[in-house]
């Protein structure tokens, strides 16, 4: 949202910001839902019986048709297959993707301009942003095929967990990481209403001791039968009500964007009284990956994309051993990224799913595994939110958050060149939006960023005692 608008938005009374929210929202569902949505969505509900052969025909047939516009329309991809022979117009499929380089996240980076298609029905594409695990920023795009099949993806999700998406559907509950409530608001209410899809749309920034009753009060009124949100979100509801004796049944909770560890899922469920549904999206849209009702593990969206699991040698890894996602799009023309190399880790399970399904399963992702952030006042703020405003600074390899006190956060940073003055008031102006002016923001340029014993990353490090 432009600043400008975003300020006038703040400026609403309460009522009038739900219906602009509203508005927002049904602007947004012609992009999501319109278009080829309900083709995509016959097709999801048919194939996730496939067996492997028809799945495996079905994947040529795409990969070729997205080899043959990436050679034609984008100048990356041409320059490319001609420099290691590949011939686009031979091109079989998964056999014949190892001939093609894996993608680099720097080289999308450095060359971005160059992975778009010319193609004269691509000049509009939709822009997305992402930090990735390592909080390195990347724009990426997308075409309205890709916009569908997302939320085509996202609806059998919801569908699997015995839940509706659609408007007209379920009244979900939603903590994530919008700014729907302005941050200098110190009573409640700390939600806003979308009444096109009867969503009570909770701020994920106020969540504090002193307000959590309000958030528990306002989710009994509003009587959801679904909840979705990032983990540590859910997290701190399902231990405000079980720290009260008290439970809240739903259908469904629904999670995704950090990693769920056991014992959040444990706790939710405890809470909610029913089953968690963690999915997995990359936004790059190269990847897709849901729980069905069985959870056995993350079944892999074949129609979404083609996934492989690498050792950082770019080699397969045995199926069973842990390596690194590589995803190809299916969909994206656009902006097609083919083996795609992420920054999160799983490992392919060797035997199907009771569930029947032909889809193949994938052990839970590893992905932002981070501490949560405590205020001064309180407020625990999960750390996907704070991805926001690294989004759209492309001058930086990495960064770091690390709080080593209530108001005192150190914000890490691996320049590149062209790193300004201005990147540095951005993030530190964007960073105190969320978490309060009286958050010392420091900013620390470096060559390297720290690392635990085990070789892992943590974006967001915590030095203070969260209380819960």
């Amino acid at each position: 949202m432009k600043a400008w608008l975003k300020r006038a938005y703040d400026r609403c009374p309460v009522p009038i910001q739900d219906l602009l929210l509203s508005a927002y929202s049904l602007r947004l569902d012609r992009q999501r839902y319109g278009g080829r949505f309900p083709e995509f969505r016959r097709l999801m509900d048919e194939s996730q019986w496939w067996d492997v052969q028809r799945m495996g025909e079905w994947q040529d047939e795409r990969l070729r048709a997205v080899v043959l516009h990436a050679y034609e329309h984008v100048p990356y991809y041409r320059a490319l297959f001609d420099g290691h022979g590949i011939s686009a117009r031979l091109f079989r499929g998964r056999e014949d993707l190892h001939r093609i380089p894996v993608l680099t996240r720097d080289t999308l980076k450095r060359q971005l301009d160059d992975f778009r298609s010319r193609a004269p029905e691509h000049r509009r594409l939709a822009e997305g942003h992402t930090s990735g695990t390592t909080g390195s920023p990347l724009t990426v795009f997308y075409d309205s095929d890709m916009m569908t099949m997302n939320y085509a993806a996202l609806d059998r999700q919801y569908r699997w967990a015995g839940a509706r998406l659609e408007r007209g559907g379920d009244r979900i509950a939603v903590i994530r990481g919008n700014i729907i409530v302005p941050l200098d608001q110190t009573r409640p209410p700390f939600w806003r209403r979308n009444y096109v899809h009867n969503h009570l749309l909770l701020s994920n920034f106020h969540l504090s001791p002193a307000n959590l009753p309000a958030y528990r009060d306002a989710l009994l009124a509003f009587r959801p039968t679904v909840l979705d949100g990032y983990p540590s979100s859910v997290y701190v509801l399902a231990r405000l009500l079980l720290n009260h004796g008290e439970t809240m049944p739903l259908k469904a909770v629904l999670t995704s964007s950090e990693t769920l560890f056991d014992f959040q899922r444990e706790a939710i469920e405890l809470a909610f009284e029913c089953r968690v549904f963690d999915y997995y999206g990359a936004a790059e849209r190269v990847v897709f990956s849901v729980e069905c009702e069985r959870h056995e593990g993350h079944h892999l969206c074949q129609e979404y994309g083609y996934t492989e699991v690498l050792e950082d040698t770019d080699v397969p890894v045995p199926i069973g051993a842990e390596g690194t996602l590589v995803g190809t799009t299916l969909h994206n023309l656009g902006f097609p990224l083919i083996r795609y190399r992420t920054s999160d880790r799983t490992a392919l399970k060797t035997e199907g799913c009771a569930c029947g399904r032909g889809l193949p399963r994938a052990e839970d992702v590893t992905t932002k595994a981070e501490d949560l952030l405590r205020l001064k006042d309180g407020r625990l703020i999960s750390p996907s939110v704070l991805t926001h405003p690294f989004k759209p600074v492309d001058s930086i390899d990495a960064s770091q958050l690390v709080q080593t006190d209530l108001d005192r956060l150190i914000v890490r940073l691996i320049p590149r060149p062209e790193y300004s003055p201005a990147d540095s008031e951005h993030i530190i102006r964007e960073l105190k939006a969320r978490l309060g002016e009286d958050m010392r923001v420091d900013i620390e340029l470096v060559d390297t960023l720290p690392r635990t014993a085990n070789g892992k990353f943590k974006w967001v490090v915590s030095e203070v005692d969260l209380g819960i």
